[in-house]
């Protein structure tokens, strides 16, 4: 055991060592400016310390510092050898990939351009109005792929008092019921929902309750207490509203896809928008023309 411990030690004390002198030269590499020696060779190709500048930070632990080093020698190494491989055995078009990495390059600046106009133009500010509106004129693309519900639902321990005045409060209307139900959720169920105004989907509500158990047939007895026992729980669920595939979505579950639509839209206008204007002040400025042969 004592050989074990000191040879941990020593192992430790080598991964500290090694990660502080590769950070060490690291930073006196990119301080003094002057040619450093390579830590790493593949082939013919070479890394150096100053190639790890954005891959070990000062702050880093010498572990972690060790871990980055090692990760990154390793994957560079890899590249290189499979580099190589291609260089040897692959008939390669250079001119074909040269002109293939110059307009991916020219499409990532051409993006960063259109990420800059997005951020200093674009009008995030979507109303209510505006959500109606599409929603009214584009409802055939709000078509339900699985049924919905609004329910209201109570989880319960099997001895929870005052199960007969429950039951009532469930079903009134009154606000002196609905304040009592509410105070009794709060102390006696661990999983509740009170709303009848929130739509959820059936495989939300089959993570929260048992609705499995109540039949196809009786996802329309609206206002029905449905009393289930499951798992040494009693479930009470009141179906208030339900909407199966195919019909219309509502605009409640619909609002946020819609605002984000309506953006997305925005943003393709106004990059249209933004282009075309640099194209017609480009060309009114001469810098464009076509040369007609």
């Amino acid at each position: 055991m004592q050989y074990s411990y000191s040879l941990k030690r020593r192992e430790k004390k080598g991964i500290y060592h090694t990660a502080f002198l590769l950070v060490a030269l690291l930073f006196a590499s990119c301080s003094s400016g002057e040619p450093s020696e390579p830590i790493a060779r593949a082939y013919e190709a070479y890394l150096y310390p100053e190639d790890l500048e954005q891959i070990v930070n000062e702050g880093s632990s010498p572990i972690d510092s060790q871990h980055l080093v090692d990760a990154y020698i390793d994957q560079w190494q890899r590249q290189q050898v499979l580099l190589h491989h291609a260089q040897q055995n692959v008939k390669l078009d250079i001119v074909q990939i040269n002109k293939q990495m110059e307009e991916y390059k020219n499409s990532l600046v051409i993006y960063e351009l259109e990420q800059a106009i997005i951020r200093e133009k674009l009008d995030t500010v979507v109303t209510e109005q505006e959500i109606s509106q599409y929603y009214t004129e584009n409802e055939t693309i709000f078509l339900l792929k699985r049924p919905i519900f609004k329910a209201s639902y109570l989880e319960l321990e099997p001895d929870a008092p005052e199960r007969a005045n429950l039951r009532e409060w469930l079903l009134s209307d009154h606000p002196d019921d609905r304040e009592r139900l509410q105070r009794y959720a709060e102390r006696y169920s661990r999983n509740f929902s009170l709303s009848d105004t929130s739509w959820y989907y059936i495989e939300e509500l089959a993570k929260k309750i048992p609705i499995a158990q109540i039949d196809e047939n009786n996802y329309r007895n609206y206002g029905q207490i449905f009393n289930i026992t499951e798992n040494n729980k009693i479930y009470l669920i009141i179906l208030h509203d339900s909407k199966f595939k195919d019909n219309r979505s509502p605009l409640a579950i619909e609002r946020n896809n819609i605002r984000n639509l309506i953006i997305n839209r925005r943003k393709i206008a106004l990059i249209n928008k933004e282009e075309q204007e640099l194209i017609n002040k480009a060309r009114n400025q001469n810098k464009i023309e076509v040369y007609h042969q």
